[in-house]
Formats: structure tokens, C-alpha cells, sequence
């Protein structure tokens, strides 16, 4: 306790009429809105504590969770953060403890020997209190202020620590991760450092061929590796293995994948070496190359058809780019303009083309200036004529070339009007084939172009309704739970209404956050992002945990749990999915049956399947109505009419559930006398 006893100390705790306006409902907010937020949790309680000192003048606060026995308590956050030594915390660990009410204890050994601790306790959760938090200060009594706002904090903290534990937040990510993954317009695999294959999503699928039930568990080389590169690849990771060198396996690169046709693709593969809990991965993100490299030889095809079409084109043609440089040339320009090698003309600029050939015409000057002119007005011009000293008559054509409305260079027509009639047909003919051709072009890239965005909205409607579900109502769930929580700390000023009220909340919200819960689920489900962690199930052992689980709150109604379970061989089953069908399918047998009533659970082993029967002796389901009962939000008509609660999702989840086994699910019913859902199961692979 030597942190209390220096120059540090605060003064002695403020009176009310000292205290700033406001400051226990700011401290409140502020470690609500900090510890039960999104992303902060128990790293935000140092400033809480530290509000606390400042608003009510303390020496110092500290929130730990008591243990039992003589193990020391665990301190969770300390204000200074030196205050929780050893003595301090040894002499909290002896006080009384009463969960309810802040507890004043007198601490020995103090200089002043004034100081006292106020020492208030979170709700037991399970028979154990999540938090303490301690207040350490010079007065010799506590006003209500102080004890209030002290278990107010013990018990935000308290639900922070609950919720943390829940297991569904880190497999909401983990299913948005596998999401992600499995949505990924690339090929996406990974194989670890036995070079076995531990990843493989579905667009890894269409590329190459292999299911990815098949490919997982697989050496990568021997499935996606041409023989000829294998050595090589297996070098490569055992030297990265021993030195941690990639070698030439970093950034992007074009390698050659085997398909499972046999058949190899060329693609563009990004590797990724990373390392999980101290063991190498190896992942990679792999393009398709092999059409896009078609696409590139049919490009170059189609422009060296173009090269040898101007070559050998009709009228004189001259193709510049934007800096004006000549590209393209034809035969008959040299012919037309008495240049030998129209060759020569490729590289230079349109400029001194102009200055070359000007000598042609009657007047030299001005057809300079007309082409300045067209060229800086960048408009289309047809049919412009000009006069030649050798009395011939040469028609000109100026077209920009546009890509997307960018400038990109600039088309020259010249035709020999000797013949007209046949030349206005050639060059009618190549106008209509270029707008053809061009409209074809821009017609495909708006089709494109509306796809894209298509897929952009449904993708961002999709993760809007995760992110409302998972944030907007979700946290506020959370705040109404744990201040329930807090107004149950207080039952004393409660009435019996109020306490009924508070009940009622309660229900409601718990309610809301399981069908947020099952939402949440069916979507993961449906989406294929919730994988099951296999293992051998005992099915007598699981349905007798289910039984006993579902017992003291179907005795709470008056309902009767009988099991029977007969011996037989393990299933391949995930423990945790099954425990979740057998948990819905009793909870809507308790719910369903008649006060006094029995429900039964047995499990029968015959012909390579389990069977495990869920019956009640309830209301029973209406015969046209049992078969719809497995689609969401579907409920029977008479537990609606009977005002029984419930969402309608629990037996879609069942359905799910029991078809990711292998197997299926079967209901049979009588109204009025009860209703029995049946479960087969395949055993076990020899």
C-alpha cells in the first residue's frame, strides 16, 4: 500500500456540494459507452478508474475479480497504476463481501491512519463475482453516491467480461473471414509446411477443376504442380523453411498450373508466406491468365491485320498518336503523294509529313494552313478537296480518334477523285464497318460496365444488413442486458410491479438477441461460412447432455424429460452444431406441451443410421402444415392463434444443421395429442 502513502495521495473525498455537476453521470456514460463499445473492452477501465478518482477525489481505484480459496485475486486495472500491491489487495481479499451493497473496510498500516476502502461487488454470475472495483480514500464514511456508482462500474465491467467469453463474436468473424474467402472472384489456396493443402475456395475450384473435398488434406505439388516443376517448388520450401529465405517466390509471378483434366493454365500467382501460431504457412492468390493472354494474341492478330488492311488500303492513310507521332502508313499514300517508302514516314511527326507533300498541291501554303486548322479543331471533317499542281483532285477526311472521350491521335484519309463513284463506295463501306465495329466495343463496355455495379450493390446491401444486425442492434442489446442487470443491483427500491416489469424486459431482450443470433446464423449457413469441426459424437452421450441441459427449465413449466439411449456405434459429427439441433428441438417440445406433460427423447441405432425422436404429448401441428414447418419465419397456425412466442427459425437451423451431417429430418403429428420430430444420422466411416 506504499502507493497511498506518498505525496501522491489525493484529498480526502469530496463532499457532494463540492463535487462538479454532472460528473457521476459522465463517469457512468463514459465507462458505458468505453467498455461495453465496439473494439475498446476492458482497455478503456485505466481512464474509467481514473475518472472515478478525479470526480470524487480519491487517493485511488483499482477493479480486480476475487477468487476462491488462497489464490491471490486478479487485478483487471489499477488507478495509479502502481496502487494494487500486494498488502492493499491482501487486505480487500479479507473484508466481508456483500455482492449488493458497497462495503467500507478499514486499512491498517496507514500513516494517517484514516484511510478506508469502499469495496462494491458485481452480481455473482454462476455462484462467482466477474468484478470487484475498490475505492481508497480518507473518509470515514461513504455517502450513497459513491456505493452506487462504484457497483454500477463492478457491474458494466462485469458484463463486458460475460459477453467477452460468449464464443459467438469470435465465430462471427471467423465466418466473415471464411466469407470473404469463399467470395473472392480469385483463386484463393493455402498449404501448410507438410505442403498439404488447407485452403482451397471455390474460385480455386473453377480454375482448377478440383473439388475442394478432394483437394483438401492433399500435397499441393503432387495436385497443382506440373512434374516438370516440382523439384523445384519442394527446394524452394525447404529453404525457406531453414532460413526463412522466399528466394524468387515474392511479388507476382506467371507460372504454369495443372488442372485436373490434365490440362495446364498459365497464371499470375502472388505468394504469401505467413506464419500462425509459430507454424509456416504458405498461401497464394492466383489470376487466370490464359484468357486474358488469348485475348492479347487475338488484339495483336487483329492489329496486324489492321497494319497489312492500311497497308494495302485503297486510299491514302495515315494513323498518328497523340504526341503526333506517324504509326501507320499505307502503300497507296506513297503512290498518291510520289514518296517511294511510305515506310520511311513511321516515327516522324505529322508535321513534316505535311511539310513534305505540301509541294503537291496548287497551293502549298494554304493547304499548310487547313490541315493546321483541322488538326487543332480536332472535329471530324469529310470531304474536304483540295487541288493538285498536276491538276488532280485529292480528298481529304480528318477523324479523331477517341477512347472512352480521351484524345488518342488522329485518322487521315486522301482519296484520288479519278474515279470517285468507286472510291465514295470503298470509303462509305470502311466508315460503316468502323462505326460497326466501334459500336459494338461500346456496347459491350456499358454491359460490363452495368454487371460491375450490379454486383457492387448486392455485394454492399449484403454487408450493410450484416453490419445493422451485427452493430445497430446488437450493442444496444447489449447496454439494455447490462443496465437490467444494474437495476437488479438495486431490487430493494424495486416494488413487486417493478420487479415483474423488469422481468418482462429481461425476457424481451434475451428474445431479441437469440433471434438476432439465429438471423445471423441461417445466413452463415446458407452462405456455406460455417464449417464443422468433426469429430467422433457419442449419440448416447450427446442426447443425454441435451436431456439434462433442457431439465430444470422444463420442470420450471411442470414438463416431465424422459430419455432412452441405446448403445451403438459414433457418428462423424460436430458436438457442438448436433447439442444445438437436439437444444431447439426440446426447447419447442417443452414449449409446445400441456402443463404436466412428458417429453420424450430416444436414440436408436439400426442399419448403418442413427435415429434420435424428439416427441411431446402438446398441441400438435395441423397435417397440411407439418411439411412447411423447416422454412424461416414458418410457424403452425394454432401456436400462433394460442399466442405461443417464437420466430419461426429454430427447425430451419434443425434442417440445416442435420443436412451439413449427411443426414435428415422427419416430423410427425397429431392435433391435439403431440407432435415427434425425427433425426437420422449416418454412423461413422469404418
Amino acid at each position: 500500500m506504499g502507493a497511498l502513502r506518498g505525496s501522491r495521495a489525493g484529498p480526502a473525498v469530496v463532499p457532494n456540494r463540492a463535487r462538479h455537476a454532472g460528473s457521476v453521470a459522465a463517469v457512468l456514460d463514459f465507462a458505458v459507452t468505453q467498455i461495453l463499445g465496439d473494439g475498446t473492452g476492458l482497455a478503456a477501465l485505466p481512464a474509467v478508474l481514473e475518472r472515478l478518482v478525479a470526480a470524487f477525489g480519491l487517493r485511488a481505484a483499482l477493479a480486480f475479480q476475487p477468487s476462491a480459496g488462497q489464490q491471490p485475486a486478479t487485478v483487471l486495472a489499477a488507478h495509479p497504476p502502481d496502487a494494487a500491491d500486494p498488502a492493499l489487495l491482501a487486505a480487500l481479499s479479507m473484508a466481508q463481501r456483500d455482492p449488493a451493497r458497497g462495503v467500507p473496510v478499514q486499512l491498517a498500516g496507514q500513516r494517517s491512519g484514516s484511510a478506508t476502502a469502499l469495496l462494491a461487488h458485481s452480481v455473482p454470475v454462476d455462484g462467482q463475482c466477474l468484478c470487484a472495483v475498490a475505492l481508497i480514500g480518507d473518509a470515514v464514511s461513504w455517502d450513497e453516491e459513491i456505493r452506487s456508482t462504484a457497483h454500477a462500474v463492478a457491474a458494466v465491467v462485469a458484463t463486458q467480461i460475460r459477453h467477452a467469453d460468449d464464443p459467438a463474436q469470435p465465430a462471427e468473424r471467423q465466418a466473415l473471414t471464411q466469407a470473404l474467402i469463399a467470395g473472392a472472384p480469385i483463386a484463393i489456396l493455402a498449404f501448410g509446411a507438410d505442403g498439404r493443402m488447407i485452403e482451397f475456395n471455390p474460385a480455386a475450384e473453377k480454375l482448377s477443376g478440383f473439388r475442394r473435398d478432394d483437394a483438401l488434406g492433399r500435397e499441393m505439388a503432387g495436385l497443382l504442380v506440373p512434374e516438370r516443376d516440382r523439384a523445384r517448388m519442394a527446394e524452394h520450401m525447404r529453404t525457406y523453411l531453414e532460413t526463412g529465405n522466399p528466394e524468387e517466390f515474392t511479388g507476382t509471378m506467371r507460372i504454369a498450373v495443372l488442372r485436373a483434366d490434365g490440362t495446364e493454365r498459365t497464371v499470375e500467382l502472388t505468394p504469401v508466406q505467413i506464419t500462425l501460431g509459430g507454424t509456416p504457412v504458405f498461401a497464394g492468390f492466383m489470376r487466370d491468365l490464359t484468357e486474358i493472354e488469348r485475348s492479347h494474341a487475338e488484339l495483336a492478330d487483329q492489329t496486324e491485320r489492321l497494319n497489312c488492311l492500311i497497308t494495302a488500303a485503297i486510299p491514302g492513310v495515315i494513323i498518328a498518336d497523340e504526341q503526333g507521332k506517324v504509326r501507320n502508313v499505307s502503300k497507296s499514300f506513297g503512290a498518291m503523294f510520289g514518296i517511294a517508302d511510305p515506310g520511311d514516314l513511321v516515327g516522324t511527326s505529322t508535321a513534316s509529313v505535311v511539310r513534305r507533300i505540301s509541294g503537291v498541291f496548287a497551293d502549298p501554303d494554304r493547304f499548310t494552313r487547313r490541315v493546321t486548322e483541322v488538326w487543332r479543331a480536332r472535329q471530324p471533317l469529310s470531304g474536304e478537296q483540295v487541288a493538285c499542281a498536276d491538276g488532280r483532285t485529292i480528298e481529304c477526311d480528318y477523324w479523331p480518334v477517341l477512347v472512352d472521350g480521351h484524345y488518342r491521335g488522329d485518322l487521315w484519309l486522301a482519296w484520288d477523285m479519278s474515279d470517285r463513284k468507286e472510291l465514295e463506295q470503298q470509303r462509305m463501306a470502311a466508315l460503316e464497318a468502323e462505326l460497326a465495329a466501334r459500336q459494338l466495343a461500346e456496347l459491350a463496355q456499358r454491359q460490363l460496365t452495368e454487371q460491375n455495379e450490379q454486383l457492387q450493390q448486392l455485394d454492399e446491401v449484403r454487408n450493410q444488413f450484416l453490419a445493422i444486425v451485427s452493430h445497430e442492434l446488437r450493442t444496444p442489446l447489449t447496454s439494455i442486458v447490462s443496465f437490467i442487470e444494474l437495476i437488479r443491483g438495486e431490487a430493494d427500491g424495486l416494488t413487486p410491479e417493478g420487479l415483474s416489469f423488469l422481468g418482462i424486459i429481461e425476457r424481451n431482450a434475451d428474445r431479441l438477441y437469440r433471434l438476432i443470433g439465429d438471423l445471423l446464423m441461417l445466413d452463415r449457413l446458407e452462405a456455406g461460412a460455417l464449417p464443422l469441426d468433426l469429430d467422433a459424437v457419442s449419440v448416447p452421450e450427446l442426447v443425454a447432455e441435451a436431456v439434462r441441459a433442457a431439465t430444470p427449465g422444463a420442470l420450471k413449466q411442470g414438463i416431465k424429460m424422459e430419455v432412452q439411449a441405446k448403445s451403438g456405434p459414433p457418428m462423424d459429427g460436430d458436438w457442438r452444431r448436433l447439442m444445438q439441433v437436439l437444444d431447439n428441438l426440446i426447447a419447442n417440445a417443452v414449449k409446445f406441451s400441456h402443463r404436466n406433460g412428458v417429453v420424450r427423447v430416444t436414440a436408436t441405432w439400426r442399419g448403418g443410421t442413427w435415429r434420435i425422436d424428439v416427441a411431446d404429448s402438446g398441441i400438435g401441428i395441423p397435417s397440411d402444415e407439418a411439411a412447411l414447418l423447416f422454412r424461416r419465419f414458418v410457424r403452425a397456425s394454432n401456436a400462433r392463434t394460442a399466442g405461443l412466442p417464437g420466430s419461426g427459425l429454430g427447425l430451419s437451423i434443425v434442417k440445416i444443421l442435420t443436412e451439413m451431417h449427411g443426414g435428415r429430418v422427419e416430423v410427425s403429428s397429431t392435433l391435439g395429442k403431440g407432435t415427434t420430430v425425427s433425426v437420422f444420422l449416418p454412423a461413422a466411416k469404418p
